[in-house]
């Protein structure tokens, strides 16, 4: 680039050269600030969030040191467990949801393929559930074990053989990015995050779409549902900001997590902005999982799809802190989904299973984090 300065003129060279210096100083010092100011926050922290590991388990090339290596794990999504442990983990952007065991090791029945709005393969599975109820039957009469919700706008079920059945067809103008299940008067439901049309679309066990309000008077208008979770018989809503082109915005303080009832009526407003980050994975820690004896008890856990980082907060929604490994935040690109094992399980209950969609959701991870011994 060619300078503006005339050569004869030294002047504006020297002032020039001094607004650099003062510019280095102070981008210096706002560095130590912030890292000063991230330290401060680490010594905050309760020590129970503190010293915990992370295991990669299973990724798509070989590229962030997991014990085993899935072509088809392509952005990992959402997670369900079987009740015996078996992790189907969706891969949306492989069209299919990959079966592992507790380790990462693929089962013999992976891939499933989840269907497209026009296919029976290609489909793009985000949330995902285990049914225990005896609803949601499948054309062949019996239910479905797992169910799978799609950004392409379908829903689909499955209970044997090598691919789901399309269930519901919401497609071009639905993108559902989460999924839960949960009991109103006595009757089950499926509650879907639509992200593009900006609402909680809810099914009926025979698959039918019904209403259920799901309002919070005082959400800004630029904000939508990322994600649904069923945490303990309540019903918590991830927003997260939206941007012009209609994605999700990732910025410090972009989010929004409400608590609802499965009949849709509004509960509380349990957190809002702070540490959150496009949120979208939530899940509540038992007792075993902070691993030093602590009777810490309902601590909500909320990962943040924008930053990769996992916050901690109380019954009341005050913040705690965030999962450390060594003193620094634990980040994990592209994290999606947060859940424990099953209790039915024999699997460590201390175990985070997680998922996440790496390099801009082109790679894929499963994996664990647990307190470090």
């Amino acid at each position: 680039m060619k300078s503006k300065f005339c050569k004869g003129n030294y002047l504006p060279k020297v002032v020039a050269a001094l607004v650099v210096c003062l510019v280095v100083i102070s981008c210096q010092k706002s560095i130590e600030r912030q890292t000063n100011s991230e330290s401060s926050i680490a010594g905050k922290d309760p020590k129970s969030l503190k010293d915990f590991s992370q295991v990669n388990l299973v990724d798509n090339n070989g590229e962030y040191a997991a014990a085993v290596t899935d072509p088809h794990l392509l952005n990992a999504w959402g997670i369900a467990f079987s009740p015996g442990g078996t992790a189907w983990v969706s891969a949306e952007a492989g069209g299919v949801s990959g079966v592992y065991n507790r380790d990462g090791v693929i089962q013999g029945i992976s891939p499933v393929a989840i269907p497209s709005p026009t296919a029976t393969t290609g489909g793009a599975p985000t949330g995902q559930l285990y049914n225990p109820t005896s609803d949601f039957k499948l054309p062949n009469g019996n239910k479905a074990v797992f169910i799978f919700a799609g950004s392409d706008g379908v829903i689909s079920g499955w209970n044997g053989g090598s691919a789901a059945i399309r269930m519901v067809n919401d497609a071009p103008d639905a993108s559902y990015f989460g999924i839960t299940l949960a009991s109103d008067g006595g009757n089950n439901f499926l509650y879907v995050a639509n992200f593009a049309e900006r609402e909680i679309s809810v099914y009926d066990k025979n698959w039918a779409e019904v209403s259920k309000p799901f309002v919070d008077s005082d959400l800004p208008p630029d904000y939508s549902p990322f994600n649904i979770q069923n945490v303990d018989g309540q019903l918590y809503v991830m927003y997260a900001k939206v941007g012009p082109g209609g994605d999700e915005i990732h910025h410090e303080g972009f989010g929004i997590v409400d608590i609802y009832n499965p009949d849709g009526s509004f509960v509380k407003r349990f957190v809002s902005f702070g540490q959150l980050n496009s949120p979208w994975g939530v899940a509540m820690a038992p007792a075993g999982f902070w691993g030093d004896g602590s009777d810490s008890q309902n601590v909500i856990l909320v990962g943040n799809f924008g930053d990769g980082r996992i916050n901690a907060f109380n019954a009341n929604g005050d913040f705690l802190g965030q999962l450390r490994s060594h003193g620094n935040p634990i980040v994990i690109d592209g994290l999606w989904a947060l859940m424990f094992p099953p209790t039915t399980s024999t699997i460590d209950p201390g175990r985070l299973y997680f998922s996440a969609g790496p390099d801009d959701e082109e790679d894929g991870l499963f994996g664990y984090i647990k307190k470090s011994e």
